[in-house]
């Protein structure tokens, strides 16, 4: 972790980069610790303290003997921070970023927990999506919603979305009740109930329906983590596809107007069993769109998460907080990545557009090798932390993909937002699906014989050392 600005090996010489109201700020409270700023780095800004712009770091850093650089620009542009980051040359150097989110000029250095989701996009070089959300208010406002998943980091950012757009109320289900109590107690919301319930059992979520009539139902529960999906296949497939289906057929059965799948880009050509489980789940829903009446069903797919719950940012986090080493499991490994308010507005906005049966997705832009987000990190935050690459853990792969078919993606009124129609590959009979189910619910079926007929279907899942 970096140092306090008071603690940093004594008297420092600091250069601040960004001659604005926050470098300014930084820079007097530096002052007031001790050190001495030398002066400032500015593109824009002339002044007799500014020695240069931002290209001259290198350069300033040697003349003036540099020991420390705050780089206090909260609004700049990605691709200046990561250029900047990459330029600098000069080893041993402390270097602190104030996040673009931080509100107040403290005496700590910028640590791995200061960095928003926001944050860590402008180290990856892309600008986080914001959605114009009041048609979404249009269609959410007076609504009773239900949420499954909903104690999960999408979930229940997806729930707070939805109470701010101004639904009347909002079903909280999931089974993990620590979450839930968690959940309510933080957000203390009249409009907000909780219902712990298994997305797999068909008579409970046939009740909770019954019940509470939700007029929008998003479906966020799934088990997502790829190596533990592969030591358990029966329960991935269950949860991840069965689940689904359970959940958007009783929201046809009671009357919903719209109910959302939340998928993922692992669903694409998958090579593991919770890509599989989640593709099958599309296949669900596509045939049930043809049969869901009233009720319109979309899905949504996305990739990583940032501070989502087992990211590889927030593996990164901890890593980082142990004092590390970083572990990087292939140098050319990468994956796209979008924030948590993201993901939310984006499920919500799958609602609207697009028609019944389609996939949204979210234009992300380039995909992020996982080590120059490692190296990011480290560079701004922890200096002396070491990064190690490893190698590809059971069932991932080297890089993801949004759709099988780019050019089956078409434009919506949301520039950012495409939506894919009906996709042919990787496709399974909805008849072999449920009958893959069906055995495996019946208690008489392995984990073996399902990886067996997931490979029998197509998917290029691995084959367990024992069958």
């Amino acid at each position: 972790m970096t140092q306090a600005v008071g603690e940093a090996g004594g008297r420092q010489r600091v250069l601040v980069v960004g001659y604005g109201v926050a470098g300014v700020g930084i820079a007097a409270d530096a002052r007031s610790h001790g050190h001495e700023v030398v002066g400032f780095l500015d593109d824009v800004k002339r002044a007799p303290e500014v020695l240069g712009s931002l290209g001259d770091v290198n350069r300033v850093v040697r003349e003036h003997h540099i020991d420390s650089v705050y780089f206090a620009i909260p609004t700049v542009d990605a691709k200046v921070l990561r250029d900047f980051l990459s330029g600098l040359e000069k080893t041993g150097l402390r270097l602190s970023i104030l996040p673009r989110t931080y509100k107040t000029i403290s005496s700590e250095s910028v640590s791995v927990r200061d960095l928003t989701d926001v944050d860590v996009l402008q180290l990856v070089g892309r600008q986080p999506i914001k959605h114009d959300l009041l048609d979404a208010q249009r269609m959410v406002v007076g609504k009773r919603a239900l949420v499954t998943g909903a104690a999960g980091s999408i979930g229940s950012r997806l729930v707070e979305h939805l109470l701010t757009l101004g639904v009347v109320q909002v079903i909280a289900v999931d089974w993990w009740e620590t979450g839930l109590f968690h959940l309510e107690n933080r957000l203390a919301d009249d409009r907000l109930r909780v219902v712990i319930a298994d997305v797999k059992n068909e008579s409970r979520i046939e009740r909770i329906f019954t019940e509470h009539r939700p007029e929008l139902a998003f479906h966020a529960a799934a088990y997502k983590h790829v190596p533990l999906m592969e030591d358990n296949p029966m329960e991935a497939v269950v949860n991840n596809a069965f689940g689904a289906e359970n959940v958007l057929r009783q929201a046809i059965t009671t009357g919903a107007s719209h109910a959302v799948y939340v998928s993922t880009d692992k669903a694409v050509r998958p090579a593991n069993v919770m890509g599989s489980s989640k593709r099958l789940g599309e296949l669900l829903l596509s045939d049930l769109a043809q049969q869901s009446g009233d009720t319109k069903l979309t899905a949504v797919r996305f990739g990583n998460v940032l501070q989502s719950n087992g990211s590889v940012m927030e593996t990164f986090r901890r890593q980082i907080e142990a004092g590390g080493p970083l572990t990087v499991t292939h140098r050319d490994v990468t994956r796209f990545f979008m924030t948590i308010d993201e993901a939310a507005q984006l499920i919500i906005q799958s609602a609207l557009l697009g028609s019944n049966g389609d996939i949204c997705v979210l234009d992300m832009g380039e995909p992020v090798r996982i080590l120059d987000l490692a190296e990011s990190l480290v560079r701004a935050t922890a200096p002396h932390v070491r990064i190690d690459v490893t190698e590809l853990r059971p069932g991932e792969k080297l890089y993801e993909e949004l759709t099988y078919n780019p050019e089956l993606a078409t434009s919506t009124a949301n520039s950012k937002v495409f939506i894919l129609q009906v996709e042919d590959e990787m496709s399974v009979p909805v008849a072999r699906i449920r009958a893959l189910i069906a055995k495996i619910r019946s208690g008489n079926y392995s984990d073996d014989e399902t990886i067996a007929a997931l490979r029998d279907m197509g998917f290029n899942v691995k084959e367990r050392a024992s069958a």
